[in-house]
């Protein structure tokens, strides 16, 4: 590809964008009123999908930190290795508060994609191989691991709430077509 002003020769394109990239371009939700029902209800179905996904990594993200917290807590009370993977049930069942109702959404019954990337730089952080290491590494390195974490957590979360925005402008234009007419 040339580089021209409206096409930079860096763009990728169109068939090579993620599919959370192309849903959150604004693009995807232009002229909804335009589009017919089963196209709505299919792109509603894909935005679900992708946001499994997202939320799986947000949720890989949090176990790690939770697992890393407590590693740097056990090291600190000077228990032993045995000690963090006996209390592994509990720190992943964490109690840390969750959504009202008001704020959540029913949950879809999907699992992620075996195949989810998150190809911003940060995905290492959520492999296998932070949590085998995790008794090598340093105090340093793991405090330098859960700021990573910590960034990841939020960019995740940041684009799942726009996911959510998405989701919500199709439920909205699903409902208004859907809606019975009230007879006069």
């Amino acid at each position: 590809m040339t580089d021209t002003p409206d096409h930079p020769a860096s763009d990728p394109p169109a068939s090579a964008r993620r599919r959370v990239d192309r849903i959150l371009d604004p693009v995807y939700v232009e002229a909804l009123d335009r589009r017919a029902i089963d196209d709505l209800r299919l792109m509603r179905a894909e935005c679900g999908e992708v946001e499994t996904e997202v939320s799986y990594v947000r949720r890989l993200a949090q176990a790690r930190l939770d697992i890393i917290g407590a590693e740097l807590q056990r090291r600190e009370d000077g228990g032993d290795l045995g000690d963090l993977i006996a209390a592994l049930p509990e720190i992943l069942a964490g109690d840390a508060p969750r959504t009202g109702v008001a704020g959540s959404r029913i949950a879809q019954p999907l699992a992620p994609s075996m195949s989810i990337t998150w190809t911003r730089g940060l995905e290492r952080l959520v492999s296998d191989a932070t949590l085998v290491n995790l008794p090598d590494l340093s105090d340093d390195e793991l405090r330098a691991t859960v700021d990573q974490l910590k960034e990841l957590e939020h960019e995740v979360s940041e684009v799942r709430h726009r996911l959510h925005a998405v989701m919500d402008q199709l439920e909205v234009e699903l409902g208004e077509r859907l809606r019975p007419t009230q007879a006069q």
